[in-house]
């Protein structure tokens, strides 16, 4: 199901869901059902089948032909089991117990009680601007679930006692019993199977299972999408209960305008010593409590961040509504939220929170060192270069195309926009480098709010499909800003339809089939020779190679080939042979698009087509 599909789909059911709500949920049970049956039917004719060849076999006396079918049949569902036995990780975080935060865990157990939710096992503390109630299954899709409640520090630090709560009952809510258990068991569901696909995905679950899953969990998540909706209002709803509508509706505000507070006036510069400091430092979260507690934006920055948050149309592609839909379901108005007095931090964490923050401080180093290190040698590096190359033009040397591209672009990075604007310029007229430059300027004017930067993008998009899917996001952005809500519409459409393309020129670029149309390779005798320079390295071991051309749909200005390899030395193992291949993908590393086959049994009907195609063979060197 492509993305356009799905947004359609949803145009589709939302009316239905809307028009008859007990008919709607009827049919949704039947989709979630549909996957839980198709795993049990799976089960169940394997168990059948496995009882007719016992009972046919032992009427027959049978017996050596009962052992190996009965072999067969039971590796099958074993196979089968195992693909469903997918480990979903828990969630990370420091446990937190009633020495570190008593009054949290009894604002926890009185509100589970309240919802009639399953108990909470574990509370976590993390370093990250969010709070979530996770439900890990221990048996896998048979369910068993553990339960977490997850709280980030900082956004505890950012909120009041009274907000913090709200939140807190909000997360509680997706797991609530009463009359909202429906809609808690679809967000369940959903929820799973999301996991299952991503989880298959990952670690290479069964090819008949992934099958099942890309077709099944596109269209339950569309049919799931109104209820799961619904039940974020409905768990505004009860966190609006247990505390009160005002509070909810403050803890929303105050989440979007105090989470760009900290991007601005803390994490960004963090970030910044990246170029100057040659490790994390070691007080990342305990130097971030001051300024979440206190720190904001000037009133008109953050009036501007909420109202383009309230005003934003919502994502199909998230269960989420807006900031604006959630309010006017609790009956709020929107507005900045004033500093808190007492951070829910303070209040649930007390004189344990400087020791909790330095353990999160000692893990957030630790994960970061590695990058934080090679990303600083990086930056000392181009920030030489970009000195070399700044002096050797200010005394007079004409720079070639690829080091005039790698001053502005260091220049920007590592001085400022204003001052690369018109080094990219600069190369405008540049062959090479021309689109790269124009999609450069344009990035930077809009990014100044300047319309000037449309037209280049513009330019940019229609002459290399490749720059389309950061233009539109700029040119969305930019709309936003502004306030054009219509011409945000239409962008997000054309991200949509580009992004789809995108989906299926990548697929039918993964892959040659025998029903392709393949012809002699339109190639550069440049191309030509560099690719024959790279097979005749003697560690790969090539003994011939033919190139192809593969006639493709979408973006055909990028030609796609197929280069078949024949080892010098045959492999004998799959493994040793995608090794191999790999190796000689990997040492290719050029500008052309190719997918590297090697010549065996397995494709036969490539190697016939390959030799009969003349100017296919480009090693050895005729």
């Amino acid at each position: 199901m492509t993305r356009e599909e799905f947004v359609a789909e949803l145009r589709r059911l939302h009316p239905l869901a809307e028009a008859n709500p007990t008919s709607y949920r009827r049919r949704v049970w039947g989709w979630a059902l549909l996957g839980y049956g198709f795993i049990a039917l799976l089960l169940a004719g394997t168990v059948g089948l496995l009882g007719a060849v016992l009972a046919v076999g032992l009427a027959a006396k049978a017996l050596g032909a009962i052992w190996k079918i009965g072999v067969l049949l039971v590796v099958f569902g074993w196979r089968v089991l195992r693909s469903l036995w997918v480990k979903f990780e828990r969630p990370e975080g420091l446990p937190l117990g009633s020495a570190e935060a008593a009054p949290l865990l009894t604002l926890l157990r009185a509100q589970t009680r309240a919802l009639k939710a399953p108990r909470v096992h574990q509370v976590l503390l993390t370093a990250e601007f969010n709070a979530s109630a996770v439900q890990v299954p221990r048996l896998g899709m048979l369910g068993w679930t553990r339960n977490y409640v997850v709280v980030g520090l900082p956004l505890l630090q950012a909120l009041s006692p009274e907000q913090a709560a709200a939140v807190v009952a909000h997360e509680l809510g997706h797991l609530r019993g009463g009359h909202g258990r429906f809609g808690v068991w679809i967000y369940r569901v959903s929820s799973t199977w999301d996991q299952l696909m991503s989880q298959l995905e990952q670690q290479g679950g069964a090819a008949w299972l992934q099958r099942f899953t890309r077709w099944y969990v596109p269209r339950l998540n569309a049919w799931s999408h109104p209820v799961r909706r619904t039940d974020e209002f409905e768990a505004d709803a009860a966190a609006a209960r247990l505390t009160s509508a005002a509070a909810m509706a403050e803890a929303l505000c105050a989440t979007v305008v105090r989470e760009q507070a900290l991007d601005t006036l803390y994490w960004n510069p963090l970030i910044d010593r990246l170029a100057t400091e040659p490790a994390p430092p070691g007080n990342a979260i305990s130097g971030l409590l001051p300024v979440a507690r206190t720190g904001h934006l000037p009133i008109t920055e953050e009036a501007r961040a909420l109202q383009q948050a309230l005003e934003a149309d919502p994502d199909p592609f998230s269960t989420h509504p807006t900031l604006g839909e959630r309010l006017r379901a609790l009956g709020q108005p929107g507005g900045v939220p004033a500093l808190p007095t007492q951070t829910a931090a303070e209040a649930w964490l007390g004189d344990q929170l400087p020791r909790l923050a330095a353990s999160l401080d000692a893990n957030w180093a630790a994960e970061r060192t590695g990058f934080w290190q090679e990303r600083h040698a990086e930056l000392q590096e181009q920030r030489q270069r970009r000195q070399t190359l700044a002096e050797r033009q200010a005394a007079g040397e004409e720079l070639s195309a690829d080091d005039a591209w790698a001053l502005a672009d260091l220049t920007e990075d590592h001085v400022g926009a204003d001052e690369a604007l018109p080094l990219f310029q600069a190369l405008f007229t540049n062959s090479t480098w021309e689109l790269a430059a124009r999609f450069a300027v344009g990035r930077i004017l809009l990014s100044r709010d300047d319309a000037a930067g449309l037209p280049l993008l513009d330019e940019v998009m229609s002459r290399e499909p490749n720059f389309m899917g950061p233009c539109l996001a700029l040119q969305e952005a930019y709309y936003t800003r502004a306030g054009n809500r219509e011409q945000v519409r239409e962008l997000a459409a054309a991200q949509l339809r580009h992004a789809d393309i995108f989906d299926l020129a990548a697929a039918e670029r993964a892959s040659v089939e025998v029903t392709d149309q393949l012809h002699e390779p339109t190639v550069s005798e440049t191309l030509r020779a560099e690719l024959q320079t790279r097979l005749s390295r003697p560690e790969l071991g090539v003994q011939a190679a033919w190139l192809l051309q593969k006639r493709v749909q979408h973006f055909p200005h990028k030609p796609f080939f197929v280069l078949l390899v024949q080892p010098a030395v045959a492999r004998r193992s799959p493994e040793e042979v995608t090794a191999w291949v790999r190796q000689v993908a990997g040492s290719l590393d050029m500008e052309a698009e190719i997918l590297v086959v090697n010549d065996n049994k397995q494709w036969a009907w490539l190697g016939e087509k390959a030799r009969q195609t003349p100017g296919a063979a480009v090693y050895p060197v005729a």
